[in-house]
């Protein structure tokens, strides 16, 4: 592998892995967070599955967006929502601001999600492509794995707001990449015939798609 594709790779990869650990190296956080904010279960779930829920919207909407304006802008808008909503979490004085910032940052997120997705898809075809997507899916078999083990020590160490400074500074140090080691991909040309128009249209294709569906 050449260093270019080594260094797109390590990039992709960061900005694919900050959703996931968002999600893993929180989980053993939660009894402590119920203790410390004086918070139900339900509540204290509540906070996890709002950032399922916006996390998962968000990708329906920042693809066609990083169809039409290109794929950096999206993923610096995400970095910032997620930074923002990291440093909220981590000073949240009570369960629903907790849940609100946990919102935001699950917006952030999904372009984490996305886009290096059509990155991938901008810059190479058929085996290339195949290694960088296997270097990414390697991300999410690994996350489940890793982050669940770091948040432990972490909380353990610092106490759970440390887990939310620690994934926000991990989505700075990927706009730092971001900015210096990745070029955007999508050309002005190709951005002219996106629309939401067009991404509606091919998820009614999708959703018709027995096979897809299935």
């Amino acid at each position: 592998m050449s260093p270019k594709f080594l260094r797109v790779a390590v990039v992709l990869g960061l900005l694919s892995a900050i959703g996931p650990f968002a999600i893993d190296m929180y989980l053993p956080a939660l009894p402590s967070i119920g203790e410390d904010l004086k918070a139900g279960t339900a509540a204290v779930q509540m906070s996890l599955l709002i950032f399922f829920l916006s996390m998962g919207f968000g990708q329906i909407v920042v693809g066609p967006i990083s169809d039409m304006v290109g794929r950096k802008l999206p993923l610096y808008v995400g970095l910032a929502l997620f930074m923002v909503g990291g440093v909220g979490s981590a000073m949240a004085p009570n369960i629903e601001w907790l849940i609100a910032f946990r919102f935001l940052q699950g917006l952030g997120a999904s372009a984490g999600m996305a886009v290096p997705r059509a990155v991938v898809r901008d810059l190479h075809t058929g085996n290339e492509a195949a290694k960088l997507m296997s270097l990414l899916m390697l991300v999410f078999s690994v996350s489940p794995i890793l982050a669940p083990l770091t948040g432990s020590q972490i909380i353990e160490s610092f106490g759970w707001r440390a887990v939310f400074w620690t994934v926000t500074g991990a989505a700075a140090l990927a706009t730092i990449l971001l900015a210096t080691s990745l070029k955007e991909t999508r050309s002005v040309e190709e951005r002219a015939n996106s629309s939401f128009g067009t991404a509606l249209a091919g998820y009614r294709y999708l959703m018709g798609d027995r096979n897809f569906s299935a």
